[in-house]
C-alpha cells in the first residue's frame, strides 16, 4: 500500500544493465509503501532485444545524454524524489541531483565523479578487451561471463552470476571512454561540485567491489563530509542491488531512510553493516 507522505524513488541502473536488471531494489521500495520507478535509460535493454538500428543509437549515447533524459523525468515528478543510483547509476544520479532539488541520495558501488580516481587494475581486468576497442567512443562495449564472474559478481553464487550475464546489454562506447580511459579528462564529462548536493546522502559499498572498489566510496564520502552517511558491507561485491548480500544492504537502506534528515547528516559517519 502507498504512503501519501512518502516522496517518490527513481531508481537508476549501471552500465549494460536496464530498468529489470533493478528489480529487486524496486520491490524493496514497494513493500515499504513508496512511489517508485526503475527508469531505462536511452537505448537499453537486453542484448537479444536488440536491433542494428538500437546498437547503432546506442554507440552516439554519452552521460550528458543519460542526465538529460533523467532531468526531464524528474521535472514530471511533481515534488523532489529520492534518487537511487547503482554504479553509473550513482554517477548519473550524483550529475543529476546537483542540477536538481532530490529529498535524498542513495549512491550503491557508485562509480567515481570527477577528481577521484577510479581506474586501477581490477577495473582495467574487468572491462577487459572492451578497452581495445578503437575508437571506443565509436563503439558499443558488452561483458563476457569471464567478465561478470572476475569483477561484477565475484561475491555472488554461480547461478547468480549467470542470471546477470544473461540480463546483460550492451553499453554505449562513448560512454565506456568517458567512465574509464578518459578519466583523466573526466571534469569535463562528470564534474559533481560538492556543494552542488543539497541533500542527505546515503553511499553503501562492497568490501570486495572490483570494479568501483571500495576506496572510491571512501572517497566520495570524504567529499560529501557531514551530509552523508558510508555503510560498507563486508565480503561484497559490486553487485549491491540483489542477490546474496541484499538483505543487508536494503535494511540500511531503509534504517537510513527512517531517520531524520538531522539524523541523516552525520558528520564523518561510517558503519560496517550487520554480518
Amino acid at each position: 500500500m502507498l504512503t501519501d507522505n512518502k516522496p517518490p524513488v527513481v531508481i537508476i541502473h549501471g552500465m549494460w544493465s536496464d530498468a529489470g536488471t533493478m528489480q529487486e531494489v524496486r520491490d524493496a521500495f514497494v513493500s515499504q509503501g513508496y512511489p517508485v520507478e526503475a527508469v531505462t535509460l536511452p537505448h537499453h535493454g537486453p542484448r537479444s532485444e536488440h536491433t542494428d538500428s538500437s546498437r547503432a543509437a546506442l554507440e552516439g549515447a554519452s552521460l550528458q545524454l543519460y542526465v538529460d533524459f533523467l532531468m526531464d523525468h524528474l521535472r514530471k515528478l511533481g515534488r523532489p524524489p529520492i534518487l537511487v543510483g547503482h554504479s553509473m547509476g550513482g554517477l548519473l544520479a550524483q550529475l543529476t541531483a546537483a542540477r536538481m532539488p532530490c529529498e535524498r541520495l542513495i549512491l550503491l558501488s557508485s562509480a567515481a565523479p570527477a577528481g577521484i580516481n577510479g581506474l586501477g587494475v581490477s577495473v582495467i581486468r574487468t572491462l577487459g578487451t572492451n578497452l581495445l576497442r578503437f575508437p571506443l567512443w565509436k563503439r558499443i562495449t558488452e561483458l563476457k561471463l569471464a567478465n561478470v564472474k572476475y569483477g561484477i559478481a565475484n561475491s555472488q553464487s554461480a547461478a547468480k552470476q549467470q542470471e546477470i550475464f544473461e540480463h546483460c546489454g550492451y553499453e554505449s562506447g562513448m560512454v565506456t571512454f568517458q567512465m574509464s580511459v578518459a578519466a583523466f579528462t573526466r571534469r569535463v564529462f562528470a564534474d559533481v561540485p560538492p556543494e552542488s548536493i543539497a541533500c542527505p546522502v546515503l553511499i553503501i559499498g562492497g568490501t570486495e567491489d572490483r570494479v568501483t572498489p571500495i576506496r572510491i566510496q571512501r572517497n566520495l564520502a570524504r567529499r560529501y563530509g557531514d551530509r552523508c552517511q558510508l555503510v560498507e558491507i563486508p565480503g561484497c561485491c559490486h553487485w549491491t542491488i540483489g542477490g546474496r548480500f541484499f538483505g543487508e544492504v536494503s535494511q540500511v537502506m531503509f534504517d537510513w531512510l527512517g531517520s531524520s534528515p538531522q539524523e541523516a547528516w552525520r558528520e564523518g559517519a561510517f558503519e560496517q553493516a550487520p554480518c
